[in-house]
């Protein structure tokens, strides 16, 4: 038997009233939500039935809807039509300029001077749309994203009616789910974690150390002057953590998390110092701590954050970097995951242009975001990858250099940044911005699939030597021994940045080492790159004897660990690449007085200095046996062919040569002829070695790198 649509409209009359004052038996005035449950507080239970919805006593303006619709079908097709200018984010249609007028600004306010981020700006006429914010989206569960303009969620948030209509549908599928009080080890972020077993957080909160422990732990990471990022704020955290102590099961699983990684990182930074912290079984290992970061993480669905995530994933990692005796890819997955967090939150784009974000949480976001930015730019040049952040799609300002006293958090204006000589918690990573930034644009520049032009490479030479220039005096580069006033960590910052400086110009000019070497236009290309090596293997030994027993950096040398011992491994092998590219020359004989001799002969004292390093440290790792064989082979051909024009001497520890020889390397032959500078040279391993790229003479998993090898910038 067939129904027609107007028998079922008489037979069964269609409910105009919500569910909830249709079971009160109450009158209903058919808002969205009602009047009646607004007094109730029921606001999120008043549904109406599907059939209600057609017969609204109160129908919409249908011409201001299909107007609306007019100008989402012509939005759209802008969009298919041009979709290079939809990727930027200005593409859309004449008629949406008013009623997005509120969320743009002029393009002015995003190109700041002091941001070392220089986005791709779309240039048109005058009469060219401004640039569109990104869109302010949360969800029914409450999750924020910051998300671009063309996205279809902010199209839709765009045509209010259309929305209204769809509320009624769309209220049901977005119930809040149900508090999460268990992780179970099939989580879905088991992947990056590791499997962990069924823990609630009324067990992981029984496991923190007690109060007075925590209270060590805490005021040392707040009073640390090293390896602090500067990210959380004292006052902040200090009312929270009072706050914690008060319920702890009431605390959000997310700052629980962010509070056992201070508790992990602090510790670790004890162990790795070697620092007393009381009796051995009394204290939590850095492990356990770790581990209940990562529960606690996944117990606040982390990837659904608003808060505290970010912080606690950023402790996490830099825990794990000093605790571990190799990084693993959970670690590079976990960097990945971070960062798209981070754009989910829209920590890429300045606060000063999102809504919603206190001047003093803006500031807070800049500084987080900027540790994750060289953070990123370091890792991926050390694994070899591209930077997993488009620098072209970021605005984010430098942080301003200001103390915590600085910052209130109900503060309505920013004070002024003080001078880059004055230290602060956040003055490292900020000097440190804009040689990072150039740095960035070096590695893009190398990597390019296309062969970058000379004049490129210059431009980028001229501005790395600015950029390093602008640092403060005491930021720039100066022996250990011209430093006996000056605190370690101010010592180690000075290196860490120094080092910086010279790799990316090794970076820059290294193809032009053996690129038609014998043409007077790479010259200067040549040499930079030779000069570069130099002066980092210059500070290796500088840093080397300032850690011996009695030494300035003695009681601080566990500080060392965090400058990277692959930049001191990239400067000796671009030195023994010069060397051997110059031996084969049959004008390779050297005659004292010339400039190019006296270069070969500071290369060849260097490779002694950093070969004697190598091997007092060869037992610690296998990189270190490696750079010491391959040195001290170096060392020897160089001493086999010139040595009536060399001065040469033995290291101060042991003979080179005894040194080389005794290596017990399954790949020891392989070692020689490939630095062979009288046979036929194959410098495409080492060069891809020390470019992170695996090779089977090494046998190196670029997943797999001690962590001396892997600098953050702390």
């Amino acid at each position: 038997m067939e129904f027609g649509p107007r028998k079922i409209e008489k037979r069964n009359r269609a409910p105009v009233s919500c569910e909830p004052c249709r079971a009160r038996k109450q009158m209903c005035n058919r808002g969205q939500p009602c009047e009646g449950c607004t007094r109730r507080n029921q606001a999120s239970l008043c549904r109406y039935a599907p059939n209600a919805i057609r017969n609204k006593a109160r129908p919409p303006k249908v011409g201001n809807i299909q107007e609306r619709l007019d100008n989402l079908e012509v939005m759209l097709a802008s969009i298919a039509a041009n979709p290079a200018a939809a990727g930027i984010g200005i593409g859309a249609a004449p008629g949406t300029q008013a009623s997005s007028s509120q969320r743009r600004m002029p393009t002015s306010s995003y190109e700041q001077p002091q941001s070392p981020f220089k986005s791709a700006r779309f240039r048109q006429d005058d009469h060219a749309l401004p640039p569109e914010l990104p869109h302010r989206h949360e969800s029914g569960d409450g999750q924020v994203s910051y998300i671009d303009p063309s996205h279809w969620r902010a199209i839709l948030d765009e045509i209010k009616e259309v929305r209204e209509h769809l509320s009624a549908f769309d209220r049901p599928l977005v119930q809040e789910e149900p508090e999460r009080k268990s992780v179970a080890s099939e989580d879905g972020a088991g992947f990056m974690f590791g499997k962990f077993p069924v823990v609630d957080l009324e067990d992981i909160i029984s496991t923190l150390p007690p109060r007075s422990a925590c209270d060590a732990l805490v005021a040392q990471y707040f009073n640390a002057r090293f390896m602090v990022l500067g990210i959380l704020h004292p006052v902040k955290f200090q009312r929270e953590y009072e706050k914690f102590w008060d319920a702890p099961l009431k605390a959000p699983p997310l700052w629980i998390a962010l509070l056992f990684a201070v508790l992990s990182l602090t510790t670790t930074l004890r162990n790795v110092a070697g620092g007393s912290a009381g009796p051995k079984s009394a204290r939590p290992t850095a492990k356990m701590l770790q581990q209940r970061t990562v529960e606690c993480l996944i117990l606040g669905r982390f990837p659904n954050a608003n808060a505290y995530a970010l912080e606690a994933m950023i402790l996490h990692l830099q825990s794990c970097y000093l605790t571990l005796n190799r990084l693993g890819s959970d670690h590079w997955f976990e960097m990945g995951t971070l960062i798209r967090l981070a754009f989910r939150m829209g920590y890429h784009h300045d606060p000063d242009g999102l809504p919603g974000i206190s001047v003093f949480d803006g500031e807070m976001r800049r500084r987080v975001w900027h540790n994750i930015f060289q953070v990123d730019a370091l890792m991926s040049f050390q694994m070899g990858f591209p930077s997993m952040i488009p620098t072209e799609f970021c605005d984010t300002k430098v942080p301003r250099n200001l103390q915590f006293s600085d910052l209130e958090i109900n503060m309505t204006l920013l004070p002024p940044g003080r001078p880059l000589f004055e230290n602060t918690p956040i003055r490292y990573p900020i000097a440190k911005s804009g040689v990072m930034a150039v740095f960035k644009r070096i590695v893009a520049h190398s990597q390019s699939l296309s062969l970058p032009t000379y004049d490129n490479t210059i431009m980028l030479d001229n501005e790395m030597r600015e950029a390093y220039n602008n640092l403060p005096e005491i930021l720039r580069g100066r022996d250990v021994g011209r430093s006996f006033m000056d605190p370690s960590n101010i010592i180690f910052e000075r290196c860490t940045i120094e080092m910086l400086y010279l790799k990316g110009l090794i970076v820059l000019h290294r193809r032009y080492i053996s690129y038609e070497v014998d043409g007077r236009r790479f010259e200067h290309s040549r040499r930079t790159c030779a000069e570069a090596a130099l002066d980092i293997l210059a500070r290796q030994a500088d840093l080397h004897q300032a850690c011996q027993p009695g030494g300035r950096l003695y009681d601080d040398r566990w500080m060392v660990s965090s400058l990277t011992m692959h930049d001191f491994l990239l400067a000796a092998m671009v030195i023994c690449l010069d060397l051997s590219v110059r031996l084969r020359r049959p004008s390779s004989v050297l005659v004292p007085g010339k400039d190019d001799d006296a270069l070969t002969g500071r290369e060849y004292h260097a490779l002694q200095r950093s070969q004697t390093i190598w091997a007092s440290n060869s037992q610690m790792s296998p990189e270190a046996r490696l750079a010491s064989l391959a040195l001290g082979l170096m060392v020897q051909k160089v001493a086999d062919k010139d040595a009536r024009h060399i001065p040469l001497s033995k290291a101060p520890e042991e003979d080179l040569a005894a040194a080389a020889s005794t290596q017990e390397l399954p790949y020891a032959g392989p070692m020689s002829q490939m630095i062979d500078g009288t046979e036929g040279l194959d410098w495409g391993l080492l060069d891809q070695y020390f470019q992170n790229q695996p090779t089977d003479a090494s046998q190196l998993d670029p997943f797999s790198i001690d962590p001396g090898w892997f600098d953050l910038p702390l």
